[in-house]
């Protein structure tokens, strides 16, 4: 059984090869580290899940830059869910523009604050897919299985780039 969820979107940019001189993701990158490092800093194994190629090295990124020195683990109860929004909020987004993604991204917003699985378990994958919108199959997934209370924190959820990201941390009650 979860009794942890982390939300962090798979952006290469969080790779520490793009931390240089101008981080083009501080803010992201501050927020998505200190939330792993407090979510698993008594774990000894983590789950990774995520759809998009770059899901796993940037998730063994984020979990070296906490500190995690567990394991991973596909049946652990901490588990670090790579998932963004759509990526066509904007003309200069990596899709493009499409007005539907404001509505979509509401609807996920929505969901992840909420702390209500059944809410996740409701999230359109195909349209994410539409939208370039990454893992919302995967908080599909998870969401079916994340019964009963939980206490939900979203440091950070903004689109610089014109693709949507959160950081949440889901703790079961």
């Amino acid at each position: 059984m979860i009794r942890r969820l982390v939300i962090v979107p798979p952006v290469p940019a969080l790779l520490p090869r793009y931390a240089s001189l101008h981080d083009p993701v501080a803010e992201l990158r501050a927020s998505a580290t200190g939330v792993v490092r407090a979510m698993t800093a008594d774990a000894e194994a983590v789950a990774i899940v995520g759809q998009d190629p770059f899901s796993e090295p940037v998730a063994r990124a984020l979990l070296d830059a906490a500190g995690f020195t567990g394991r991973i683990d596909p049946d652990a109860d901490v588990v670090l869910a790579m998932a963004n929004g759509s990526a066509k909020r904007s003309e200069k987004a990596p899709g493009h523009l499409d007005e539907r993604a404001f509505d979509f991204d509401d609807v996920v917003d929505l969901a992840i604050r909420s702390g209500d699985g059944r809410r996740l378990a409701a999230l359109d994958a195909d349209l994410g897919a539409e939208l370039w919108a990454s893992g919302i199959g995967v908080l599909a997934d998870l969401g079916a299985g994340l019964e009963g209370p939980w206490s939900v924190s979203v440091p950070y959820a903004d689109a610089p780039y014109g693709v949507l990201w959160w950081v949440a941390a889901w703790v079961r009650d």
